[in-house]
């Protein structure tokens, strides 16, 4: 048979179910067939498990998401193995670049994980209380890697079942769409509030998606639908924020709060399971991810692959929020003879500041929050939890959607995205107050969410996919190329500090001038040297 990437079968691993990190292990003894994984109820603990193996390859690695590098919070340096991730910053798009295939293809290999579950579980003889919450699973994976593809890729071939049509032509937008509704639809009625048994429920916290994680991902995809390119408008707005406010009047319930301390979120072990996670991607120290050292300067054991844009940085309100999301010190040397410089100075290599969120702080030897200072170097951890979705996420994304739509900006809407500022420790006068115009609102929300957003390549709603369906991911070009020189610019470089060959941020691709053409990345050249005609099926 014909091997197309995007139609992978699945392949079914055995697991051992006993714990959390169990789940999240891969303990292969054999290929498993249909007939046995969907005979019994450890059968299909097994399939959902082999999903979840899939599931957790298509953001594994920061490659996989390589539309961050498109927005306005994310760059990378043109400069050696570096170019293939500075190539999107650039929009200088490539269908040869080497990551391109990695989008597709783990996102298809899902897709099929979830296909194979749907097809076969509603068959099976078991109590519908077993069954759904696993059949719920499938149907949200099924839908947030659609929900990517059409964002990412635009049109692109629907595989619902196991057994494939190889003429399958690429679906329409609004098919696409029609589709993640529904099976977020079923998602949303299957999933309990709550699961009650491992590894799907652990350390107090549903580690597999429940409820809210269905109502989040749902209310997520009329937003979209409201702005580019369908631009359903005000209604979809409206459905939106309905749907979100159903999760906030019941943040109890479902146990979701926003933490106080947003350091938390780095705090190990405890920001692997904070009530702040709606929806996470659960790792462990042996099949963690890779984050960690792309953020990382060279200097300290890691890659420098994913840096803030220099003019987003020096934008960034100051407050706690900015003293966690940002490393500003660069450790160079070892031991007592090391010595930390700012990121400025011309001893670093890159001058640049990091990202750190992805980072665990109490790895840091003789971390001092307040300075910003470490005295350790290497310090990667790949058992970070990635965040799909916060309870921050939601509390903003209601804000928006009431804000675009026809809903009343209350005291209620105000409260909910001051609570995120609170937290995030900005200055008064950059607050929401409810005597804000409409227009003042919704600048003042966006606003907010570029900021509480940015760098987390894994949100489902992340600044990239904001940008894109606002329309303003091509208005990005006059913040884009930022140097120290400029006296219009914030000065960053202390005097006598400058490096003699400075590296700037990485500017747009001159040859190109930046339109909704660049909203899509193209479908990878070597998807269309297995399926040549796959452009031409309308």
């Amino acid at each position: 048979m014909k091997k197309i990437i995007f139609y992978l079968m699945i392949t079914a691993f055995t697991f051992a179910m006993t714990s959390c990190d169990s789940f999240l292990t891969e303990d292969p003894k054999g290929r498993l067939t249909t007939d046995v994984l969907f005979k019994d109820a450890n059968g299909l603990d097994m399939a959902v498990t082999g999903m979840y193996s899939q599931f957790r390859e298509s953001w594994r690695y920061v490659k996989t998401q390589m539309h961050v590098w498109c927005g306005d919070d994310v760059t990378a340096k043109n400069i050696a193995n570096k170019a293939r991730f500075a190539e999107f910053d650039r929009f200088y798009y490539n269908s040869l670049n080497v990551e391109m295939i990695e989008i597709w293809r783990f996102h298809y290999n899902s897709i099929k994980a979830a296909n194979s579950i749907i097809d076969n579980a509603e068959s099976m003889t078991l109590d519908r209380s077993f069954l759904e919450p696993r059949i719920g699973q499938a149907y949200i994976i099924r839908a947030y890697h659609y929900f990517n593809l059409v964002r990412i890729f635009g049109r692109v071939p629907l595989v619902t079942h196991v057994e494939v049509d190889y003429t399958t032509p690429l679906a329409t937008i609004e098919d696409i769409y029609a589709l993640i509704e529904a099976d977020l639809v079923k998602a949303e009625a299957y999933l309990p509030i709550k699961h009650t048994v491992a590894p799907y429920f652990n350390n107090g916290i549903n580690i597999a998606p429940g409820k809210g994680a269905a109502k989040a991902m749902l209310a997520s995809v009329w937003m979209t639908q409201a702005g580019w390119p369908l631009k359903k408008g005000t209604a979809f707005y409206d459905k939106a924020a309905a749907k979100f406010k159903e999760i906030i009047d019941n943040e109890s319930t479902y146990g979701y709060n926003l933490e106080p301390d947003i350091w938390t979120l780095t705090k190990h072990p405890n920001g692997n399971f904070i009530k702040e996670i709606v929806w996470g991607g659960f790792m462990n120290q042996n099949n963690g991810f890779a984050a960690a050292y792309c953020e990382l300067p060279e200097e300290s054991g890691g890659w420098g692959d994913v840096l803030p844009e220099i003019d987003f940085y020096n934008k960034f309100p100051d407050g706690p929020r900015k003293d966690a999301y940002f490393l500003t010190k660069v450790f160079i040397g070892s031991g007592a003879n090391g010595v930390c410089y700012d990121w400025w100075n011309s001893a670093t290599r890159e001058f640049h500041p990091y990202f750190k969120k992805n980072l665990w702080r109490e790895q840091w030897t003789s971390y001092n929050a307040k300075t910003d200072e470490y005295t350790a170097s290497g310090f990667g951890d790949h058992g970070k939890t990635r965040y799909l979705f916060r309870y921050a996420d939601i509390l903003l994304l209601y804000a928006e959607a009431v804000a675009y739509g026809s809903g009343t900006i209350n005291d209620f809407v105000v409260q909910c995205v001051k609570r995120v500022q609170d937290r995030a420790g900005i200055a008064d006068n950059l607050k929401v107050t409810s005597g804000m115009s409409r227009e003042a609102f919704q600048k003042a929300v966006l606003l907010e969410r570029k900021w509480e957003t940015c760098g987390f390549e894994m949100s489902v709603m992340g600044r990239f996919f904001t940008m894109q369906r606002h329309e303003i991911l091509h208005l990005q070009g006059p913040d884009r190329i930022w140097d120290p020189k400029d006296p219009t610019r914030t000065a960053i470089y202390i005097e006598g500090q400058m490096p003699a060959n400075p590296i700037y941020d990485t500017g747009l691709n001159p040859n190109v001038t930046l339109s909704e053409e660049y909203y899509y990345l193209p479908i990878p050249a070597l998807e269309l040297q297995i399926v040549p005609d796959l452009l031409d099926r309308k």
